[in-house]
């Protein structure tokens, strides 16, 4: 999809220009892991217009791999419009999602075999609420995941605005046979599953509630915690000065997956919040930072000043 925002400071209701951004949950996760050298390959449907290839332009030039995207005729591309705000005022966001491509892909138009081609397959709950029917490709995706071999990983990623917390919730149960490794925010925890207490209860408690063994909680400042074959490990939130907070749990869920990748939850937990934190210091919903930027950040070996 894209993104259309005013400038820092201003409002849609009276902005005269909008600066475009390609997004999207999984394409940002897919831009972020290729940006630290993670082969990556990104599945999606796109309308055949300068649009639609403004998109595979974008993820493209990050090296993601895109011959499993299907392209179509006569539809267009979602787009959804972000207002940044700074306090006391919130972002908002505003989303154009109907008739859109995607919302027409259905599970036969997929060939699962080069989908899930992959040692990790992720999917989010945002993509499973954009259009009716979009849960049950999620729902195929995770169960072909599994049953070909791949670690599937799904960000619950809830979306007031897209669909309601009894309805991500469902999906979420319904999935979590597939799913090896779930990430969510604590207030999702809450909202969704009617959990309580701090974020390494949460984690517990939702690995038991969904019987995942391995449970991602994020809570912003206060960092981030796992849940990971019965045993807990954390990692602070790094201090930030944030120009630009969407995209920070997709460029997170990139850091886990690549920690994943190397057998360490406690990396990924650590390259998670180094990742988000480096996300947020840039406008756009993408992050593009290499390996060592992002190592640098996590190890707190960065300079203030390079020269």
């Amino acid at each position: 999809m894209l993104r259309l925002s005013p400038a820092p400071g201003e409002r849609l209701r009276e902005c005269g220009e909008l600066r475009v951004h390609v997004a999207g949950a999984e394409a940002n996760v897919a831009v972020a892991l290729a940006s630290v050298g993670v082969s990556t390959r990104w599945t999606s449907a796109l309308p055949d217009t300068v649009l639609g290839r403004r998109v595979t332009d974008s993820l493209s030039s990050a090296g993601v791999v895109l011959d499993t995207v299907r392209w179509t005729a006569g539809e267009r591309l979602g787009l959804y419009f972000a207002e940044i705000g700074s306090p006391p005022r919130p972002t908002s966001v505003v989303y154009d999602r109907a008739r859109t491509a995607f919302g027409s892909l259905t599970a036969d138009d997929l060939d699962w075999a080069a989908v899930c081609d992959s040692e990790i397959l992720h999917l989010t709950g945002i993509t499973a609420a954009v259009a009716p029917g979009s849960d049950a490709l999620v729902l195929r995706a995770a169960r072909e995941g599994r049953e070909r071999g791949a670690l599937v990983v799904y960000d619950v990623n809830y979306r007031a605005a897209l669909s309601a917390t009894e309805t991500a919730a469902a999906v979420t149960v319904a999935a979590a046979p597939d799913i090896d490794v779930l990430i969510c925010r604590a207030e999702d925890a809450r909202d969704l599953f009617g959990l309580t207490g701090d974020p390494v209860t949460l984690a517990r408690d939702l690995a038991g509630k969904l019987d995942i063994t391995r449970v991602v909680v994020t809570s912003g400042a206060d960092g981030a915690v796992a849940w990971w074959d019965g045993a807990s490990f954390a990692a602070p939130a790094l201090p930030t000065v944030a120009v630009d907070r969407i995209g920070a749990g997709d460029a997170f869920a990139a850091g886990v997956l690549w920690g994943v990748l190397d057998g360490s939850p406690g990396d990924a937990l650590r390259r998670g919040t180094a990742m988000a934190s480096l996300a947020m210091s840039v406008h756009g919903d993408q992050c593009r930072f290499s390996a060592q930027e992002v190592l640098d950040v996590a190890q707190g070996a960065g300079r203030e000043v390079r020269r």
